[in-house]
Formats: structure tokens, C-alpha cells, sequence
């Protein structure tokens, strides 16, 4: 919800220019039609340090912030603690990065486009409870790399639980949604009956973030958290993980390397090696795909 649907509103909008439109425009992880979704299980060493940003490199060899990073690689960079965008890269470590969403992006009611206010009203949604977690496990600190623990060894993965097209993931999530708010969707109609779930139609979106934010939530101000309870959103965003059967929400699961061969592919992919103190690799992202479930 945060930031991603959004993006074909936000960057096709001709009132604002490129140099101005969100990082997620650049961003290939979220268009990239190979990603896939990971139910990952780590064991891990909770010393967390600020959060890594890893992106795709581009095909002029750059990340979305104009960093180094080979052509279809995926490289990471490491920031200071701070609020400030974009952040100031530091030497990156071995311990885990953790970002808390509720905490970094606050809750902000500036906003002057409906796409803005959705994403800044969308971390009013997360609680105490349900934070929102973003981690960056680098390889530096991958238990297996090393032949005995030492300082460096600070996560591991424990299981591969599954691997899911992210298309699939994405079909059950919206689709759920519509089902359990239909009337956010009455006005996108196909002919004569309410269109599918499509994230390029902008009334599709709308009525998306009607259904989970509240129908006031294009709003600057005068607006409250409302729509469908987060618990059930969660549940809509799991299902495709508990079984295959559609009509549960469940996708049919990808192959599941061992361990030890989602090792040895990740030492094989593109290195970054330009100012190699402040980077590292994601192992994860290297080997699996966009998005992982990371269960610590």
C-alpha cells in the first residue's frame, strides 16, 4: 500500500516534472515483471543498524539515486541514521538493517495530490502492533559465508517457506480487497459490469485506497483512519503464502532452492565495486527476487 500503487498515477502525471516525480518511478523493483514474493524464515542477531537501501541497476549501470551499480545488479547502500532524503551513505556492517515505517515516515497530513496524501495517510494506518518492518540482510553477515561464528555472523536463513509470482500475489491481494469492499470500486465499471482489478486504471486505485484508508483519504486534511481493519489486510497479503488453492487466495508456489544453492548463485551475481566500504550485497533480493517476508 505504502508508495507502490501509487505509481502509475504519480508518474504519469504531466502537471509535475520527471526531475520531481517519487524515487518509486525509478524504482525497477517495482515494475520489474520477474519479481517474485519470499516467505523467508532467518534466524538472526537483533543488534539492528540503520536500514540499507538495495535497488536494481539500470541499464545506464546506476541505481534509482544515481549511484553505482552494474546493469541488473542489485546493490545496497548503507546510510547514517537520519531522516534527510536523500540519505548520506556510511560505511555499511555486518548486522541487520531494520527500518520501523511508522516511526521513519511518521504520520504527515502535507499533501496536495490525491496519490501524496494516500501515501503519507497510509503509515497512520500501522500501529504499535503492526509497525511495518523493513530489514536488509547483507551478505557480510551471512552465517553460512563464514566456517566458524565470529563477529560477522549475524543472521542465517533457517527455511525457504515459499516462493510465489509476485503477479499471482498481487492478483489475490487486490482481489481480496474489492470482495471485501465493494461499493469502492461501483464507479470503475467494464461495460456493464465493475472492472477487474487493474493497478493502471487510476479509478481502480482510487477505489483501492478508499477500501483500505477510508473514503476521505485523498484528503489533506479533514480526514480519519478508516476503511478495512489492518488485521484483515494482513490476512488478504498472507494468503497466497497458506495454500494454492485460488479460491482461498493461495498461488502456486515456485521451486525452492536449498540453502546451500541459493548461496552459491547469490557469490555469482553482479559485484558492486565502486566505493566498497559503503555498500554490501543483499542476499536475499540477489538471489530470490523483490520482496521478502522476513520472519525474525
Amino acid at each position: 500500500m505504502f508508495e507502490q500503487l501509487s505509481i502509475p498515477l504519480a508518474c504519469t502525471d504531466p502537471t509535475i516534472p520527471d526531475s520531481k516525480k517519487p524515487f518509486e518511478c525509478k524504482n525497477l523493483e517495482s515494475t520489474d515483471p520477474t519479481d517474485v514474493v519470499n516467505k523467508v524464515t532467518l534466524r538472526v542477531n537483533s543488534n539492528y543498524s540503520a536500514y540499507a537501501m538495495c535497488n536494481i541497476g539500470n541499464d545506464e549501470g546506476k541505481d534509482p539515486l544515481g549511484r553505482p551499480c552494474p546493469i541488473g545488479g542489485y546493490c545496497c547502500y548503507c546510510s547514517a541514521p537520519s531522516h534527510s532524503y536523500p540519505p548520506k551513505d556510511a560505511p555499511c556492517n555486518s548486522t541487520i538493517g531494520l527500518e520501523v515505517i511508522k516511526d521513519h515516515f511518521g504520520y504527515s497530513s502535507h499533501c496536495s495530490k490525491d496519490y501524496d496524501c494516500w501515501t503519507a495517510h497510509t503509515v497512520a494506518k500501522l500501529t504499535d502492533e503492526y509497525p511495518g518492518l523493513w530489514y536488509s540482510p547483507l551478505d557480510i553477515g551471512d552465517c553460512s559465508l563464514h566456517a566458524t561464528p565470529e563477529e560477522n555472523c549475524t543472521w542465517a536463513v533457517q527455511s525457504i517457506d515459499k516462493i510465489v509470482n509476485a503477479t499471482c500475489h498481487t492478483q489475490s491481494f487486490f482481489s481480496a480487497v474489492q470482495k471485501a469492499s465493494p461499493t469502492s470500486f461501483a464507479q470503475c465499471t467494464n461495460g456493464t459490469s465493475v472492472a477487474a482489478p487493474n493497478a493502471t486504471d487510476p479509478c481502480w486505485v482510487r477505489g483501492f485506497y478508499e477500501a483500505v484508508l477510508g473514503p476521505k483519504a485523498s484528503r489533506s486534511i479533514l480526514w480519519k483512519v478508516e476503511g478495512l481493519p489492518l488485521e484483515d489486510l494482513i490476512g488478504y497479503w498472507s494468503a497466497p503464502f497458506q495454500s494454492e488453492d485460488p479460491a482461498l487466495g493461495g498461488c502456486p508456489g515456485l521451486p525452492i532452492p536449498t540453502i546451500e544453492e541459493a548461496v552459491q548463485l547469490s557469490l555469482q551475481k553482479p559485484k558492486l565495486t565502486h566505493n566498497p566500504q559503503r555498500r554490501g550485497q543483499s542476499f536475499m533480493r540477489k538471489f530470490f527476487g523483490a520482496d521478502d517476508e522476513v520472519l525474525a
